[in-house]
């Protein structure tokens, strides 16, 4: 997670430019009279959110400071409500578990499906991501990002192994014809290095890792892409409203575009499943 060094260094400018979006690196003091309390949070003035703290762009740490694109919605979220923030390391697939224990309040980045509406509360929507292609040419003119799976000419493809580009390639290709690596990263600098000539991988961590790799450029959509939300105790519906409208606000008032912009650079909007009640899109 070295790339964070660079992104924690340049966070003061964004944070001038984004004041209102609670933009930090740990919990902030409540600079308004809290708007919700408990039971439907745990404890009064606070907002304990879970996060993937292994999973940059979205979060992860450095040097005990909490970066990413989750940190700065939820820092953002907890100040338009009157509250402090807490961050816990907390996995999508648990996100269940921690929000009926109490672990949690929230917990970002949730995939919305139908197995989510049976076990939470999805409360509103802020990112699209999913499966995407990148490629190297070397130049920094853009590629224009129509790149299918079906589409695909030049071989092999190279994946992280055991991540979902890689079954999904696994599933149209022959073993020689998919190059499996031990992260995404590896598979960047292979790119890089004229190894392979495309990969495929997670949109957002890729447009995070392109970021420094001025030659590589997002080149389409492996697949369409599926909302991402935060998520809260099905029972909990006092907390679900507050974080919906919170959340639609900070849309309106540029702040998720903002920050997504600050993580993502210039990942273009993608191709997105839709179902359920979306709020808050980018």
């Amino acid at each position: 997670m070295t790339q964070f060094v660079r992104t924690l260094l340049s966070a003061s400018l964004l944070c001038m430019l984004l004041a209102a979006t609670g933009c930090t690196s740990g919990p902030a003091e409540p600079t308004a009279q809290p708007k919700i309390a408990p039971p439907a949070i745990k404890t009064a003035g606070e907002l304990a959110v879970g996060v993937d703290l292994e999973l940059p762009p979205f979060a992860g740490t450095d040097e005990g400071q909490q970066a990413g694109l989750d940190v700065d919605i939820a820092s953002a979220l907890a100040e338009r409500l009157g509250l402090a923030v807490r961050f816990v390391d907390v996995k999508p697939s648990d996100a269940a578990t921690a929000l009926a224990d109490g672990t949690v309040d929230v917990v970002m980045s949730v995939p919305l499906s139908d197995a989510t509406y049976s076990a939470l509360s999805l409360a509103g929507v802020y990112a699209y991501d999913g499966p995407a292609f990148f490629v190297s040419t070397g130049s920094t003119a853009s590629v224009e990002p129509s790149l299918t799976l079906a589409g695909i000419q030049t071989l092999p493809v190279g994946a992280q192994q055991g991540s979902e580009s890689f079954w999904m390639l696994g599933e149209e290709f022959d073993p020689e014809e998919v190059r499996a690596f031990e992260s995404i990263k590896a598979a960047f600098d292979a790119l890089v290095a004229g190894e392979v000539s495309l990969i495929a991988g997670d949109a957002f961590v890729g447009a995070y890792l392109m970021r420094d790799m001025p030659g590589v450029h997002f080149a389409g959509q492996l697949k369409p892409a599926i909302p991402l939300g935060a998520a809260v105790a099905a029972d909990n519906e006092a907390l679900g409203d507050a974080v919906r409208e919170t959340l639609d606000a900070l849309a309106a008032d540029g702040v998720l575009a903002a920050v997504r912009g600050k993580w993502v650079g210039s990942l273009p909007e993608l191709e997105a499943f839709t179902s359920g009640e979306e709020t808050a899109t980018p």
